[in-house]
């Protein structure tokens, strides 16, 4: 409903032009920009108050996420019912500390991956799932940017087949991963040492380009993550030398953070609401998505808010100053878990013409950019406990008012776009848990 109090000059014939102006308004647009059912205008004041004003929520697709950048790796697979089956692979170096210079008497025992997972899961972690090590082929390039779609090439079977192949449980309390390789690769390290081949981080790459961390082939299961760090944990080569074959030796090849690596997730939207979306910057309306909207960081999904009549505002004065407008995005019931956490804050950027992200939203007042947390309470539409996040967008109402600013609308991203944290928003003709614009303003 749109609702406002009469200014003191409104006579009749000013009435009349009002009137006249909201079935104009009403007219253009057959779902109806401002929707009026029956005008309340009380006598005194200048302001108004507006919550009818159309608002269009779509899902963008970006797919340029750079994953190069962060220290995190990404591995397993998960069938998300609204995003599609999500894949996580990740490509590193082995890094060497120091030369590699191991006695000529000194025997290979064994080559362990140790790999130290935190806390962080996306999926169900309830069921089996397999972690394997391959063997990359391609070689890593140092000055190369690497996203989210990048793949390289490895060998088909994994190190670990056999023992070192096992199933687990990403629960988090697992803590270390302890995957036995191939003998082969570890024979070749220590000949490669005993042979002063492995006394740089160039000869460390041409012998080895790499190691690749990928899902079993039918995992369903869930994404855990660890750090391409010394906390992340190590390739351990194990020897003994021949006259005390009961002590071990231990040389540790690092997943250190100064060696190059990057993780690709995928997602197969096969048989999902989400399909059609096929083309980066595409952006499709939550009219074909059962009035739902999505935000995914590493898939690079981001949702797009298009107030498209703000400028017939201007009808109404010219002189028409916006006192507060406010966005709240409701999150979908049952749509998050422990697991399926949203996430914690979003960052709202301009959008282009074609939904470039464009720059982010600051506060004229701190000079800060715009941080979106994720909050909860009773919604006021269901009367149960919601998630939401508001946003307030008085500046950019005003700039698109003033025709200083395009009104393009805007992309909500979330403040973590290397991470699998997702969130779906209920658009605005959703009987429950739908966006709501509130928008005040007045005439000088």
């Amino acid at each position: 409903m749109l609702m406002w109090t009469k200014p003191a000059c409104l006579n009749s014939l000013g009435q009349w032009l009002w009137v006249s102006l909201l079935v104009a308004l009403t007219a253009c647009d057959p779902v109806g920009n401002i929707t009026v059912d029956v005008p309340q205008i009380s006598s005194g004041g200048s302001g108004y108050y507006v919550d009818t004003l159309t608002v269009r929520l779509a899902t963008v697709w970006h797919d340029s996420v750079v994953t190069s950048t962060s220290d995190n790796l990404l591995v397993g697979r998960y069938h998300d019912p609204r995003l599609g089956t999500i894949t996580a692979r990740s490509y590193f170096r082995v890094g060497l500390a120091s030369a590699y210079s191991p006695d000529d008497t000194e025997v290979f025992d064994s080559l362990v991956l140790e790999i130290k997972p935190d806390t962080y899961r996306y999926g169900d972690t309830t069921r089996q799932q397999m972690v394997e090590v391959h063997r990359l082929r391609d070689q890593l390039e140092d000055a190369k940017t690497y996203y989210a779609f990048n793949a390289l090439a490895y060998d088909a079977a994994a190190l670990n087949q056999g023992t070192g192949v096992r199933p687990i449980y990403a629960r988090p309390s697992l803590k270390t991963l302890r995957l036995r390789l191939a003998d082969a690769l570890g024979q070749e390290l220590l000949t490669a040492g005993k042979a002063a081949r492995l006394t740089t981080e160039a000869e460390m790459n041409y012998l080895l380009a790499g190691l690749v961390l990928t899902p079993g082939a039918g995992d369903d299961a869930a994404l855990l993550r660890t750090q391409a760090s010394t906390e992340g944990g190590a390739l351990h080569l194990y020897t003994h030398d021949s006259s005390t074959p009961l002590t071990a030796i231990a040389q540790d090849f690092t997943l250190a953070a100064g060696t190059k690596h990057f993780y690709q997730v995928t997602a197969d939207r096969t048989g999902t609401l989400l399909a059609p979306l096929t083309t980066s910057l595409q952006a499709l309306d939550v009219g074909r998505t059962a009035q739902e909207a999505y935000i995914d960081g590493v898939l690079g999904l981001q949702t797009k808010v298009e107030i498209p009549f703000l400028t017939d505002l201007r009808n109404f004065g010219s002189t028409l100053t916006i006192v507060q407008a406010n966005l709240t995005l409701e999150v979908v019931p049952g749509s998050s878990a422990r697991y399926l956490a949203p996430p914690a804050s979003l960052i709202p950027y301009l959008s282009g013409r074609g939904n470039q992200q464009g720059l982010a939203m600051g506060s004229s007042s701190t000079g800060t950019v715009v941080s979106i947390p994720f909050q909860s309470a009773t919604s006021s539409l269901t009367g149960l406990e919601t998630g939401y996040y508001s946003l307030a967008v008085t500046e950019y109402c005003q700039a698109v008012v003033n025709r200083t600013l395009d009104n393009n609308g805007l992309l909500l991203v979330s403040a973590a776009p290397t991470s699998p944290e997702r969130v779906v928003l209920g658009g605005p003709k959703r009987s429950e848990n739908r966006l709501k614009l509130s928008l005040y303003f007045m005439n000088k």
